[in-house]
């Protein structure tokens, strides 16, 4: 398990690897995946890399309505409860 922040850096490298518009930036974070236009398959690719990654598993509460702001920061709190 990684112990490594999830910043917003990585959550924008994140993004951009699912298939996010190139242009997004932390004034898109607080808009949902289907605002983004990131569908069930990259909310899952999404949750696989962060499984990887970090260690935590965040599938369950990945939805549609989920926010990439509220992803990282769900990311960080999984992951300092289980270091």
């Amino acid at each position: 398990m990684a112990s490594q922040a999830f910043t917003e850096e990585n959550l924008r490298a994140l993004l951009l690897a699912v298939g996010a518009d190139p242009g997004i930036g932390s004034a898109d974070y607080g808009r949902s995946f289907t605002d983004l236009d990131l569908d069930s398959l990259a909310r899952t690719e999404i949750a696989t890399r962060i499984q990887d990654r970090y260690g935590v598993d965040v599938e369950p509460q990945l939805e549609a309505d989920s926010t990439p702001e509220g992803l990282r920061a769900l990311v960080n709190d999984l992951a300092a409860a289980n270091a």
